[in-house]
């Protein structure tokens, strides 16, 4: 078989110094000539100390970013390399934008590219599709997921769909966020993906990752721009983007502060109108590392936040980049941790509508955690997690534990733990009834013997206002209207799409 005679169109060399002043991004510009099917750019820092991200833009937009790739990128009519978008090369200027992920701060750093333009392919193409909105199963249920998993399109992992789909089955979960490194070069390869797994739901993100803090988009469509700074760029613009697309965000590992071992993981972004988030992972990765680490910190901005009037769902993620592969001491496989998630149905839409309502629980090791059900008894019916505007007279709080013998229920008010008891059972039932007047949010934390972490529910808010009554709506008249003034001025204050 003859292959194809490829035909260089034009072949470009750039190199220069990128200063440590200046903003963290600097755009190159080179030109594309007409009959252009296929660019190839190699790029290089030159250092072992200097690291730079790379990403491509088309005049029409984005068409890729590899960040710290190491391989050339290589941007197709049909097909482009991993991280990067194919689709009609049109001729004109286009810009390799180039992120200062670590320079030194006296001499900055210096970038090689060389650019060549071809008119044949050489890439195999991949099936892709687009979005259909799926419902993979109609119950209305706790569902188990996990919200931070990397596939190959991310430039620092190796994972495939097939592999993550795979143990992701395995490990008894019913669906994954995809959240590859500031692109959707993945959504029409999973899109093309999902009709062969009925009963495991592939959901459309990606983890917007900053220089001062990375964050999870859920069931966003298209790519929002992470390039903090530039042509005053700033993280509320992403956050009202993320909503536009009917998304919701979620901040990632806000206290992993390690510095350059890993560029931006803790959250830093002085602006962030909290009410424009819906989530945060309070716990990141392998539970033996972090539980006592990194998650005492988490937990402490999430009540920070709850604080001031904001309602963020808790959300662990895994932050898997290799299917499980990864046996070093610190990997950890996607299931760890786990988060039930109460959905209508199983669908993106669903999934995304449970998180802007709060209604999540975090098994902290993984999905053979014990399992906590949390409900506020209102006599007719009960309160779930995530519920509010609830008014009683007293919270009656009711905990069941499923296979958590030895470890002990502690429910927590408004960030203070004010209640704990031991589970004797496989079975256990735990009660606490709260006379405290006021507006309130609790959850329930199971503990280990070890005074650990296992598993975390997100909150129910209720408005106890004292009196006889025995629930929801039957507390003293006068009771009752203060209570409903309290609800109008601390009532959520989270953005809907």
């Amino acid at each position: 078989m003859l292959l194809p005679l490829l035909v260089v169109l034009s072949q470009m060399h750039y190199e220069g110094d990128v200063p440590p002043t200046g903003g963290d991004y600097a755009d190159i510009e080179f030109v594309v000539p007409p009959g252009t099917v296929e660019i190839q750019i190699s790029h290089t820092d030159g250092s072992d100390f200097v690291v730079l991200d790379w990403g491509v833009w088309s005049p029409e937009g984005f068409r890729g970013w590899g960040g710290g790739n190491t391989e050339d990128a290589i941007v197709g009519v049909q097909q482009s390399s991993r991280s990067y978008l194919p689709g009609p090369i049109t001729p004109g200027t286009w810009v390799v934008s180039i992120g200062k992920a670590k320079v030194d701060p006296t001499t900055g750093g210096h970038y090689s590219i060389d650019v060549t333009c071809r008119d044949n392919a050489t890439l195999t193409v991949q099936p892709r599709a687009a979005f259909t909105p799926t419902v993979l199963s109609p119950e209305r249920r706790w569902y188990k997921g996990d919200f931070h998993v990397h596939s190959v399109e991310s430039g620092d992992a190796s994972a495939t769909f097939t592999q993550i789909a795979a143990l992701g089955k395995l490990r008894g979960l019913d669906f994954v966020n995809l959240s590859d490194h500031n692109t959707n070069s993945h959504h029409a390869l999973i899109a093309a993906l999902q009709p062969t797994l009925p009963d495991f739901l592939l959901l459309r993100g990606a983890e917007i990752t900053t220089y001062a803090g990375h964050g999870n988009s859920v069931g966003t469509s298209t790519y929002i721009d992470h390039r903090i700074g530039l042509r005053g760029r700033a993280i509320g613009q992403i956050l009202d983007e993320v909503q536009a697309q009917g998304g919701v965000f979620i901040v990632n590992h806000p206290s992993l502060n390690l510095g350059g071992a890993c560029i931006g993981c803790a959250w830093a972004h002085p602006t962030t109108d909290w009410s424009k988030v819906q989530g945060i992972e309070i716990i990141t990765g392998k539970w033996e590392f972090v539980e006592r680490a990194f998650t005492p910190g988490a937990i402490a901005l999430w009540d920070t936040q709850e604080d001031a009037g904001h309602r963020l769902a808790a959300i662990g993620g895994s932050d898997d980049h290799r299917a499980g592969m990864d046996t070093s001491a610190t990997g950890t496989p996607i299931g760890s941790p786990t988060t039930l998630v109460l959905a209508d149905n199983l669908s993106e839409a669903a999934i995304t509508d449970a998180i802007r309502h709060g209604r999540t629980i975090v098994q902290l090791r993984g999905p053979d955690d014990p399992l906590v059900n949390f409900t506020l008894d209102l006599g007719d019916r009960s309160a779930e997690i995530g519920d509010e505007d609830n008014v009683v007279s007293t919270a009656k709080l009711r905990v069941d534990v499923t296979g958590g013998t030895g470890m002990f229920v502690q429910i927590w008010r408004d960030g203070v733990k004010v209640h704990q008891a031991e589970v004797t059972s496989d079975d256990a039932k735990v009660s606490y009834d709260d006379n405290d007047v006021g507006a309130h949010r609790y959850r329930v934390e199971l503990i280990n013997d070890g005074n650990q972490r296992i598993v975390v529910t997100s909150h129910i808010y209720a408005d106890v206002v004292g009196g006889t009554g025995t629930c929801g709506c039957n507390g003293s008249s006068a009771g009752l209207g203060a209570a409903f003034v309290l609800l109008a001025l601390r009532r959520r204050r989270r953005a809907t799409p």
